[in-house]
Parts: C-alpha cells; sequence; structure tokens
C-alpha cells in the first residue's frame, strides 16, 4: 500500500507530465504541423536532382536571410520563420543548414578580398546560423508523437 509520500510524488510526477504535455501541444501548434508533412517529400527521399534544387532554393532563401539579418526592418523574423517551416516541411538535416550557411559566408569573404575589403565583421553573421538553428531545433525537437513516452506516461 502506498504511503503519502509515494502518493504525493506520484500525483506530483503525473502533474508535471500533464504540465508538460499541455505546453507540447501549445508550442506554436507544432504538433499539427507534424502531421500535416509529407513524408514522401522528406529531403532525404528525393532524387539527387531534387535535393540540389531544393538546396539551391534553400541557399537563395537563406541569402536573404543573411543579407537583412542586422538591418532595421522586422520582417528578418517572418523571413526566418518562413525558411525554418519550409526546412521542416521537408525535414531538411541541420547540417545542410549549417553547410549552406559556411558556403554563403566563404563566398562572401572570398567577394569582399577581390574588392580589397576586410571580412573579419562576417563572423558576427554566426549569430544568423545560431538564430535559425535554435528556431530549427526547436520546431524538431517540439514535434512528439504520441508513441513518446511522455504522452504514456
Amino acid at each position: 500500500m502506498p504511503n503519502k509520500i509515494e502518493k504525493d510524488y506520484t500525483n506530483r510526477q503525473q502533474s508535471n507530465l500533464n504540465l508538460l504535455n499541455s505546453k507540447f501541444q501549445e508550442r506554436l501548434g507544432y504538433l499539427g504541423i507534424y502531421s500535416q508533412r509529407n513524408h514522401q517529400q522528406f529531403f532525404n527521399n528525393l532524387s539527387p536532382i531534387e535535393q540540389q534544387k531544393l538546396l539551391e532554393e534553400f541557399k537563395a532563401e537563406y541569402y536573404e536571410i543573411l543579407t537583412n539579418y542586422f538591418s532595421e526592418e522586422t520582417k528578418i523574423n517572418s523571413e526566418i520563420d518562413r525558411f525554418v517551416e519550409k526546412a521542416f516541411f521537408v525535414n531538411l538535416p541541420l547540417d545542410k543548414v549549417v553547410e549552406i550557411h559556411i558556403e554563403l559566408i566563404e563566398d562572401l569573404g572570398r567577394e569582399l578580398k577581390f574588392k580589397g575589403l576586410h571580412s573579419d565583421f562576417l563572423s558576427d553573421y554566426r549569430l544568423t546560423l545560431i538564430d535559425v538553428i535554435t528556431h530549427l531545433g526547436e520546431m524538431y525537437r517540439s514535434v512528439i508523437s504520441k508513441n513518446c513516452a511522455v504522452y504514456h506516461r
């Protein structure tokens, strides 16, 4: 027969799990978004040609994010949101985002060097990468299927 301490612990644990579940369900509706993803359209399920085309699209969008990241305009958040949502729907691996970032920064560095300008400030654009990866990582993390142990405890 459980004692009062065990009951309190069990109740507190159940309460914490219920709170965690509700937070997951609230978080920007990611659980609902998850069910809308088409696994056939996932990056790893595409042909190499389709993957390359998609990466070029992501590269163009990310370039826009980079060039606008430090501007005073507030539309950068919506640009990041669109990029991240698109990446989420195709299940783009995070390492591909890093590759795109590095490639664009290296291209910009070469261009600045060619023009005789310093490229030291490009390291500040790590913030862009951190922002995008954090947002995308949070979306991936927040998508928890009904099979997750959190839902069954």
